[in-house]
Protein backbone atom coordinates (compact mmCIF):
# COMPACT_ATOMS: atom_id res chain seq x y z
CA UNK A 1 0.00 0.00 0.00
CA UNK A 2 1.20 3.50 -0.73
CA UNK A 3 2.62 5.47 2.18
CA UNK A 4 0.45 8.48 1.46
CA UNK A 5 -2.83 6.57 1.35
CA UNK A 6 -5.17 6.33 4.32
CA UNK A 7 -7.10 3.07 4.51
CA UNK A 8 -9.97 4.26 6.67
CA UNK A 9 -12.07 1.24 5.68
CA UNK A 10 -9.52 -0.97 7.41
CA UNK A 11 -9.65 1.21 10.51
CA UNK A 12 -13.45 0.91 10.61
CA UNK A 13 -13.41 -2.85 10.07
CA UNK A 14 -10.91 -3.37 12.90
CA UNK A 15 -12.67 -1.08 15.33
CA UNK A 16 -14.37 -2.95 18.16
CA UNK A 17 -18.05 -2.14 18.46
CA UNK A 18 -19.56 -1.75 21.92
CA UNK A 19 -23.27 -1.66 22.71
CA UNK A 20 -25.70 -0.60 25.43
CA UNK A 21 -29.11 -2.18 25.96
CA UNK A 22 -32.20 0.00 26.24
CA UNK A 23 -35.58 -1.49 27.15
CA UNK A 24 -38.59 0.15 25.50
CA UNK A 25 -42.10 -1.21 26.02
CA UNK A 26 -40.60 -4.35 27.54
CA UNK A 27 -38.36 -5.14 24.58
CA UNK A 28 -34.56 -4.80 24.77
CA UNK A 29 -32.76 -2.90 21.98
CA UNK A 30 -29.01 -3.07 21.38
CA UNK A 31 -27.71 0.39 20.59
CA UNK A 32 -24.13 1.14 19.55
CA UNK A 33 -22.19 2.91 22.29
CA UNK A 34 -21.34 5.78 19.96
CA UNK A 35 -23.12 8.99 19.15
CA UNK A 36 -24.09 9.02 15.46
CA UNK A 37 -21.91 11.56 13.62
CA UNK A 38 -24.94 13.18 12.03
CA UNK A 39 -26.30 14.38 15.41
CA UNK A 40 -23.59 16.91 16.33
CA UNK A 41 -23.45 18.05 12.71
CA UNK A 42 -27.20 18.73 12.58
CA UNK A 43 -27.18 20.41 16.00
CA UNK A 44 -24.21 22.62 15.12
CA UNK A 45 -25.81 23.70 11.84
CA UNK A 46 -29.14 24.45 13.52
CA UNK A 47 -27.43 26.39 16.32
CA UNK A 48 -25.34 28.41 13.86
CA UNK A 49 -28.52 29.36 12.01
CA UNK A 50 -30.42 30.05 15.25
CA UNK A 51 -33.10 27.49 14.47
CA UNK A 52 -34.37 26.00 17.72
CA UNK A 53 -37.02 23.99 15.86
CA UNK A 54 -34.32 22.34 13.75
CA UNK A 55 -32.43 21.39 16.91
CA UNK A 56 -35.55 19.60 18.17
CA UNK A 57 -35.96 17.81 14.85
CA UNK A 58 -32.32 16.73 14.96
CA UNK A 59 -32.81 15.24 18.40
CA UNK A 60 -35.91 13.34 17.30
CA UNK A 61 -34.16 12.19 14.11
CA UNK A 62 -31.50 10.75 16.40
CA UNK A 63 -34.12 8.28 17.60
CA UNK A 64 -34.18 6.86 14.08
CA UNK A 65 -30.38 6.69 14.05
CA UNK A 66 -30.21 4.92 17.41
CA UNK A 67 -33.17 2.52 17.20
CA UNK A 68 -34.07 2.41 13.50
CA UNK A 69 -36.98 4.26 11.90
CA UNK A 70 -39.22 1.19 11.91
CA UNK A 71 -38.74 0.75 15.68
CA UNK A 72 -39.39 4.44 16.38
CA UNK A 73 -42.57 4.19 14.29
CA UNK A 74 -43.53 1.18 16.42
CA UNK A 75 -42.93 3.15 19.65
CA UNK A 76 -45.23 5.87 18.34
CA UNK A 77 -47.92 3.35 17.34
CA UNK A 78 -47.79 2.05 20.91
CA UNK A 79 -48.58 5.53 22.21
CA UNK A 80 -45.19 7.13 22.83
CA UNK A 81 -45.46 10.92 22.84
CA UNK A 82 -42.99 13.38 21.30
CA UNK A 83 -41.89 14.37 24.80
CA UNK A 84 -41.31 10.72 25.76
CA UNK A 85 -39.36 10.07 22.55
CA UNK A 86 -37.21 13.10 23.27
CA UNK A 87 -36.60 11.81 26.80
CA UNK A 88 -35.76 8.33 25.47
CA UNK A 89 -33.21 9.80 23.06
CA UNK A 90 -31.69 12.06 25.72
CA UNK A 91 -31.38 9.24 28.26
CA UNK A 92 -29.95 6.87 25.63
CA UNK A 93 -27.34 9.47 24.64
CA UNK A 94 -26.48 9.93 28.33
CA UNK A 95 -26.08 6.16 28.69
CA UNK A 96 -23.82 6.08 25.62
CA UNK A 97 -21.71 8.80 27.24
CA UNK A 98 -21.35 6.68 30.38
CA UNK A 99 -23.91 8.29 32.67
CA UNK A 100 -25.92 6.03 34.94
CA UNK A 101 -29.49 5.51 33.69
CA UNK A 102 -32.09 7.49 35.63
CA UNK A 103 -34.04 4.30 36.36
CA UNK A 104 -31.08 2.11 37.28
CA UNK A 105 -32.61 0.86 40.53
CA UNK A 106 -36.31 1.10 39.80
CA UNK A 107 -38.80 0.90 36.96
CA UNK A 108 -42.06 2.79 36.66
CA UNK A 109 -45.08 0.53 36.55
CA UNK A 110 -48.28 1.36 34.61
CA UNK A 111 -50.12 2.31 37.81
CA UNK A 112 -47.44 4.89 38.72
CA UNK A 113 -45.83 2.75 41.42
CA UNK A 114 -42.15 1.89 41.24
CA UNK A 115 -40.54 -1.52 41.31
CA UNK A 116 -36.90 -1.97 42.29
CA UNK A 117 -35.56 -4.43 39.75
CA UNK A 118 -32.81 -2.59 37.89
CA UNK A 119 -34.74 -2.47 34.62
CA UNK A 120 -34.27 -4.69 31.57
CA UNK A 121 -30.99 -3.07 30.53
CA UNK A 122 -29.44 -3.84 33.91
CA UNK A 123 -30.33 -7.53 33.62
CA UNK A 124 -28.38 -8.05 30.40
Amino acid sequence: MERDMLDFDRFLSEKKKAYVTVSVFGKPYRVRREIPALLPILLARAEAEGQAAEMGKALLKTGDMLFGAENVDGFCRQGMTAEELTELVEQTLALICGKKPENDTETLEDDGSREADGGEAAKK
